[in-house]
């Protein structure tokens, strides 16, 4: 089992050791510096070697050893390729040729509870016969299932993309009358029987609801959700509920120790909005690594047998939820589900590391007004949201690249790169990518250039409506010496052209922009 210490999180904002970065995206060598409190990691980036694997970061002191890897990395085990499946043809059998379609491609969103319950309910046959039509269309044209995923990636668990002769098959179906031969109360549960968390131990509640206004259109707010516990206790998964979905643009879960809770308290009753306004992290005097985090399209998360996240006893989460209030509506009051294990299991602890680059957007040719200056939009930026929402500097310093090497992107596509050390090791469980609402690619590779090179997650074109933890089939492990390569585009096209021409930049804001990554291991 691995030691129970605080997670590391990767934005640790010492800018005295950033501002030292040097060199472009590809040649850094950015090595972890453990700080004396073990809770941060400081990126310092040399002009030396890069890591030979040996766990020494040039300092004396054995990284592998003190990041958690006294515990050996999990081996993946070599197997066979999955037979290729047999191709489904529609042959007026909907029972054997299209009923197991939906069931495992569409029921585990669609059954209550599910995601895309609210939208569309998968209960029973009659719901597929009598929306055959909308239906094949939705998947005709590609917009159903949604699964951003592209063919260079890994293979990933709980894929709900259709193949070709799927698609074929529906569509077949629905236009030769979409007749059914099974009773249409026949229900169609999920393939794998489950829809949302397997248990469910607590639905916690924030401490307070959140009152907002259109007023403030970009608003971070911390909110409190005290689980009680009075032992420590293995959080083994987790399930983030938005209550106004029109607002909730997504959320980041950080974990406190008991000693932070006053403090949180005396913030929340401050205001009376709900909460405290927070961008960046928390807000609190406290270490808040990164816990949890829920973005849209995002179902549960349920960690593998024999994992979990460690709480210790005393400790509550403060859930940083961005909402975009476009619209007025009533107080949110959004939940986190949880499923617990026993803390005397003995469970490997789970890792969440952040990896990030650049966010470069210069105004395109035919753009032109004060913001497409990009002093004016980052102090413009900086006045909304705070230095502390503002990264685009520190990420610039982090990845060793200047504002200037993005200048000549002025077509209406940006691009950016950076390549980082791992530094949380183990057996890969999901990798997530994050960018906002003109993101056009997305790309996460491990070890780019080397013999053991993989495309952890390839998305060609970007959606923001389906943001998933995407969890590897086969077993990848990471270990000291390995890097990871994060790369972005943007399309400025996707902005809304009502908004006012901007250079656009790494900041919290909806119309801002990230690139953004997580990768969790055990």
């Amino acid at each position: 089992m691995t030691s129970r210490r605080p997670l590391i999180v990767l934005f640790a904002f010492v800018l005295m050791v950033a501002a030292a970065c040097q060199g472009s995206a590809t040649d850094i060598d950015a090595s972890p510096a453990r700080s004396n409190d073990e809770t941060t990691v400081v990126w310092a980036v040399e002009d030396e070697p890069a890591d030979d694997g040996s766990g020494d970061d040039g300092s004396g002191e054995d990284v592998a050893a003190e990041d958690g890897a006294d515990d050996e990395p999990v081996e993946g085990e070599s197997s066979e390729p999955a037979p290729e499946p047999e191709p489904v043809a529609f042959a007026d059998d909907f029972a054997n040729s299209i009923l197991p379609i939906f069931a495992e491609h569409c029921a585990s969103c669609h059954n209550a509870g599910g995601p895309g319950s609210p939208h569309w309910q998968l209960e029973t046959v009659a719901d597929i016969a009598d929306n055959s039509l909308v239906l094949a269309a939705a998947v005709g044209e590609g917009y159903m299932p949604p699964w951003p995923a592209g063919p260079q990636s890994v293979s990933f668990r709980n894929d709900i993309s259709l193949r070709a002769d799927e698609i074929d098959a529906i569509v077949e179906w629905a236009t030769s009358g979409g007749e059914v031969d099974v009773d249409p109360s026949t229900p169609v549960p999920a393939a794998d029987g489950i829809v949302g968390l397997g248990e469910i131990d607590d639905e916690l509640e924030p401490h307070e609801t959140y009152d907002g206004t259109p007023a403030v259109v970009d608003d971070y707010r911390c909110m409190i959700y005290d689980p009680q516990l009075t032992e420590g206790t293995w959080l083994t998964g987790y399930e983030f509920v938005p209550d106004k979905t029109e607002i909730v643009h997504h959320a980041i879960g950080y974990l406190l120790p008991a000693e932070a809770m006053d403090v949180a308290l005396d913030r929340s009753a401050d205001d009376d909005t709900g909460g405290w306004q927070c961008y960046g992290s928390s807000g609190l005097p406290h270490n808040d690594p990164l816990f949890i985090g829920w973005a849209p399209g995002q179902g549960p998360t349920q960690y593998p047998d024999g994992s979990g996240l460690w709480i210790e006893p005393g400790a509550f989460i403060v859930i940083q939820v961005h909402y975009h209030n476009e619209v007025d509506t009533d107080p949110d009051s959004s939940t986190l589900r949880v499923d617990y294990t026993d803390g005397s299991a003995d469970l490997d602890e789970v890792g969440i590391a952040e990896y990030i680059a650049p966010a470069e957007i210069p105004c395109s040719s035919d753009e032109t007004g004060p913001l497409c200056d990009r002093d004016a939009a980052l102090a413009r930026a900086i006045e909304r949201f705070g230095p502390e929402g503002v990264q685009a500097t520190f990420v610039n310093r982090l990845c060793g690249v200047t504002p200037e090497d993005f200048a000549g992107m002025t077509d209406g596509v940006a691009s950016s790169s950076c390549q980082l050390p791992i530094y949380e090791f183990g057996e890969i469980i999901s990798v997530l990518g994050h960018e906002h609402e003109i993101g056009a690619t997305f790309r996460m590779t491990l070890n780019p250039g080397a013999s053991d090179e993989r495309i952890l997650l390839d998305i060609p074109t970007w959606s923001f409506d389906w943001q998933y933890n995407y969890e590897p089939a086969e077993p990848i492990s990471v270990k000291p010496g390995d890097t990871v390569l994060i790369e972005c585009s943007w399309d400025r096209s996707l902005r809304d052209p009502d908004l006012e021409p901007s250079y656009i930049l790494w900041a919290d804001g909806t119309n801002d922009e990230m690139c953004f990554s997580t990768m969790t291991v055990r």
